[in-house]
């Protein structure tokens, strides 16, 4: 009797277990063998600019999947499909030989070609599962920043990657109920359990700026045949980046994704990704550092004769006929690579290395974007003299642009080191979700010092270099550069970064923009021609665009540009000086040879002129 009250509770047990503990799972194979199901991809959430302007969208497309068993007519299904589809007949007539239980024919199929399959007549077997594509409006535009998505729907690169935990929508499913062979019962139950949206994403950029950067890469892309031309734009008391544009690109509806050479080039934000020896305008921090460091003041003055001698190597200035007798400010204005050798050596190393931290030039800026690099610098350990007396105008240090922004904000906005970032915010169920706000990383220089650089750099645009990047009634500073690239650690000769680095207002900045050209051709190269010219015109729109009234500056005299070629070099600057044009000197000897702007052309003194010497 023992023996059989033990058996009749564990009979129970086992019971108890298959009905109530274990039913569900049990439920769900029964359910997974008597139904096939097809998933329905949850719709991709959406992109919009900081406005609302739409920038990433979703249209259904469809798969087909056939059902080889359900297949009453295997030739004509396969002959209707490869005509409508364009899909090779033969293979797909085989596949439907086989034993598997489903087969995807093609995935993004569209609504006309799915009801030219239903319409064919005598098709059996075949099943439709919608999904979603995603869609750019405005396609060649903010490529590097918005990334793709591959063809499930899943980000690949920019913020459809970075962000894709919000963006990614809930699959839903088709369920249909079979036989044992996976054929559809006559008096089956569909059962439709529809996807769920993702997050609607809302980013820190402004889509009408985003429009200026565009325009302006595009522009001297084509200008200047250059290897690559690209602009930033953010906020310099925030950290928000209002635009981040570059070229080569390409459209976000028709990927490259048949060349993974020129996929991969072309979807990394070079902005981010890139490290370069930024040149002279790396000496905005060189001139905050010597300035708070109390080394220099702005009273001190300096003789250029073209060239300095560090550890017995004869650095040149990029002028090699020096610039002679200077002040400190002229000596900035004048990007004067003397000035800054001494800066750096009276800085010291220690002092140097320091600074660069504190800008944040040792790390990376934590932008969220992928595949952000950080600077590269000489190990402080093997630092030389000669080696400081280079990072002091820009060479022997390379940064990535957004470092160098960041960094030079900081310089502009009372000290203070921003994080950049292109998310404002994540809504669910038009509910904010997340809010990204500004982050402070740390202090660089005093607000004093900050101070005196606003009105330093202001110079370089009012009487200096940068007077391209001027708008007339407003008041802009900046700092041109020119950087001589190297290949395989020797110069590469004809080969420049040309680069402008300039904010607005300048009495209280708000916007900051690097525009930089890489390898510009033609014979032009300096920054203060190539690249300052675009910052002045995307501060001019932004200026009309934000309704950004004009200061109290005196309009620019406007007159016919003089005949210089022929004139000896002291003539030429006698007669520019006079004008008051400020002017760059490219080659060596006793005339000038030729002139930009040309005789008679129509100018201002806030143009550059070059001359050439022979």
């Amino acid at each position: 009797m023992t023996l059989i009250a033990f058996l009749f509770a564990a009979v129970m047990g086992k019971l108890i277990y298959i009905q109530i503990i274990n039913s569900k799972n049990l439920q769900i194979k029964a359910l997974d063998q008597w139904t096939r199901d097809i998933p329905v991809v949850g719709e991709r959430g959406d992109i919009f600019d900081r406005n609302g302007e739409l920038l990433a969208d979703t249209f259904t497309t469809y798969t087909v999947y056939v059902r080889p068993v359900a297949v009453k007519d295997k030739y004509h299904t396969s002959l209707a499909l490869s005509e409508v589809l364009s899909l090779n007949r033969e293979k797909l007539f085989i596949k439907m030989l086989s034993k598997v239980s489903e087969i995807t024919v093609k995935k993004k199929v569209t609504k006309k070609e799915m009801s030219d399959i239903i319409n064919y007549g005598g098709v059996s077997g075949v099943y439709f599962s919608p999904n979603i594509s995603r869609y750019y409006p405005y396609g060649n535009f903010m490529t590097q920043i918005l990334g793709f998505t591959n063809i499930d729907g899943v980000g690949q690169s920019g913020v459809e990657a970075y962000y894709n935990k919000y963006l990614q929508g809930k699959n839903g499913y088709i369920l249909t109920e079979t036989d044992l062979v996976g054929r559809e019962l006559d008096d089956s139950i569909t059962r439709y359990i529809p996807g769920k949206k993702g997050d609607n994403i809302y980013l820190t950029i402004d889509y009408y700026i985003q429009q200026f950067a565009e325009n302006a890469v595009e522009n001297a892309f084509v200008k200047y045949n250059a290897k690559s031309t690209s602009c930033i734009v953010m906020n310099a008391k925030t950290g928000e980046i209002l635009a981040m544009a570059q070229r080569p690109s390409y459209d976000l509806n028709n990927v490259p994704r048949d060349n993974v050479v020129e996929l991969f080039e072309n979807s990394k934000s070079i902005l981010v990704s890139n490290v370069y020896e930024s040149g002279s305008t790396f000496k905005i921090l060189t001139t905050a550092m010597a300035l708070d460091y109390e080394v220099m003041t702005r009273e001190h003055s300096l003789h250029c004769p073209g060239y300095r001698i560090v550890d017995g190597q004869r650095i040149r200035c990029w002028k090699t006929i020096g610039h002679g007798s200077l002040s400190f400010d002229e000596g900035v204005q004048n990007s004067c690579n003397c000035l800054f050798m001494d800066m750096a050596q009276k800085i010291g190393a220690k002092n140097f290395y320091k600074g660069i931290e504190y800008f944040g030039l040792t790390k990376k800026t934590g932008i969220d974007m992928s595949g952000e690099t950080s600077g590269l610098v000489i190990p402080y350990k093997d630092v030389k003299t000669v080696d400081l007396a280079r990072m002091g105008f820009g060479q022997a240090i390379a940064v990535s642009p957004i470092e160098l922004v960041v960094a030079s904000a900081s310089v502009l906005n009372g000290g203070r080191l921003m994080k950049p970032y292109v998310l404002d915010r994540v809504e669910r169920d038009n509910k904010t979700i997340f809010q990204n706000y500004p982050i402070e990383r740390n202090k660089t220089i005093s607000k004093n010092t900050s101070k005196e650089m606003r009105e330093v750099l202001e110079l370089v645009v009012t009487d200096g270099s940068g007077r391209q990047a001027g708008v007339n009634g407003y008041r802009i500073g900046g700092k041109t550069g020119t950087a001589q690239k190297y290949e395989n650690g020797v110069i590469a000769h004809g080969k420049y970064l040309s680069t402008f680095l300039g904010y607005a207002p300048a009495e209280d900045p708000e916007y900051i923009i690097l525009m930089m050209v890489d390898e510009p051709q033609g014979g032009l190269y300096y920054g203060s021609i190539v690249a300052a010219p675009y910052v002045g015109e995307i501060f001019k729109n932004i200026f009309e665009y934000k309704d950004i009234p004009p200061s109290t500056l005196k309009p620019k005299e406007h007159f016919a540009m003089p005949l210089l070629e022929g004139l000896t070099v002291a003539q030429a600057k006698n007669k520019l000086y006079n004008l008051g044009l400020y002017y760059e000197i490219v080659g060596e000897g006793e005339k000038v040879v030729k002139q930009i702007p040309i005789e008679n052309s129509f100018v201002t003194t806030d143009n550059i002129v070059l001359i050439e010497l022979g």
